[in-house]
C-alpha cells in the first residue's frame, strides 16, 4: 500500500485538529518551492493538499495550482484554507475547471 500524504501549504499557520490516521503523513511546507518540489516527487496520486493563497512571497497558492495543472499532478483532493476571498475563488475556478475535487 502506498503512503498517503496531507500537504499543508501556508507561510504562517499550522493545521489544526487533524484526526490521527497512521496511514497518512502530514507534511507542512511554507512556500512555492517547497510545495512544488514535494508535489513533483510525489506525483503518484497519493497527496491531498490544503492551500493558502498568500504565501508571503511573489509566488502564491494560485501559482501552485498552475504548477499542478501544467504538470498534470494527480491529487486525492484539495482544500483552500485561505482567508483571501478573491484568491480562493481564482484557485477554486482553476482547479475545478481541470477536474480536481476542491472543498
Amino acid at each position: 500500500m502506498k503512503r498517503k500524504f496531507f500537504l499543508f501549504v501556508d507561510d504562517e499557520r499550522n493545521p489544526l485538529n487533524l484526526p490521527f490516521n497512521p496511514e497518512v503523513s502530514t507534511v507542512i511546507v511554507r512556500n512555492y518551492k517547497q510545495a512544488t518540489t514535494f508535489l513533483w516527487h510525489h506525483r503518484d496520486g497519493n497527496v491531498f493538499i490544503s492551500l493558502d493563497h498568500d504565501l508571503g512571497e511573489e509566488k502564491t497558492g494560485y501559482d501552485i495550482c498552475k504548477f499542478i495543472i501544467e504538470n498534470e499532478i494527480p491529487l486525492l483532493g484539495a482544500i483552500l484554507h485561505t482567508m483571501n476571498p478573491v484568491g480562493r475563488q481564482n484557485m477554486k475556478h482553476l482547479l475545478t475547471h481541470y477536474g480536481y475535487a476542491v472543498s
